[in-house]
């Protein structure tokens, strides 16, 4: 995540919350985050943790203000771990809220999320998919196809959108066709360690007790 999404996610959590911050968790709170979680059915991944203790996968649509604000709530979390890989893995997959390229959606109530998606498909070979993706979540009532267009050439460098785009919205599918084969109906939806957090439903509080739990179970 680049310094300028960092940045911004400093200034709207501190005017979310009033500049205030939360309390830190009791025992108990942990002890009660942690029956529930053993309670959760555990899915075999079909990624590769390479080697890290705790495997995070969130299927997001870069179109989707829940998306958004989760990612805004966890990328402070997740900077924690930023350089220890062998600790914590993150992926971001795609799960877009459109029938164009989603065949699981009826409808397309967000028309330039499968592009947006396409377009950090292809930017990932350039080391700018970060870039795309923190550009895509901070102007979200920007995207159009067209915008996004225009992002992936500037930001992206990307030159060839067009000519990529069938085999960047394939691996789009793909990651909705794995989505729904590990239950994924809306988005975000996050898996860690192969247990689902429904809707991306944890705060930050709880979401960093879950990777300290794993972490400490891998020892």
């Amino acid at each position: 995540m680049s310094t300028l999404f960092r940045t911004a996610v400093a200034v709207m959590l501190l005017a979310g919350a009033g500049a205030a911050q939360a309390p830190a968790l009791t025992a108990g709170q942990r002890a009660e985050i942690e029956r529930w979680w053993d309670a959760q059915p555990k899915l075999s991944m079909p990624f590769d943790n390479d080697g890290a203790k705790v495997l995070i996968i969130e299927f997001t649509d870069l179109q989707c203000p829940h998306c958004r604000q989760k990612y805004i709530e966890l990328t402070p979390v997740l900077d924690k771990y930023a350089g220890r890989p062998k600790e914590v893995k993150f992926l971001l997959r795609h799960w877009p809220i459109s029938s164009t390229c989603n065949p699981r959606v009826p409808s397309n109530p967000h028309p330039a999320a499968c592009d947006a998606a396409a377009a950090v498909v292809m930017a990932r070979p350039k080391g700018t998919a970060d870039r795309l993706v923190d550009w895509f979540f901070l102007h979200q009532d920007e995207l159009s196809p067209a915008t996004v267009r225009r992002v992936a050439a500037d930001i992206g460098k990307i030159t060839d959108f067009d000519g990529q785009y069938a085999r960047a919205i394939q691996e789009v599918k793909t990651d909705g066709a794995l989505g729904a084969a590990l239950g994924v109906n809306s988005t975000p939806t996050i898996f860690v360690n192969g247990r689902r957090i429904p809707g991306g439903g944890l705060g930050p509080q709880a979401f960093d007790a879950l990777i300290d739990l794993e972490i400490a179970r891998s020892k």
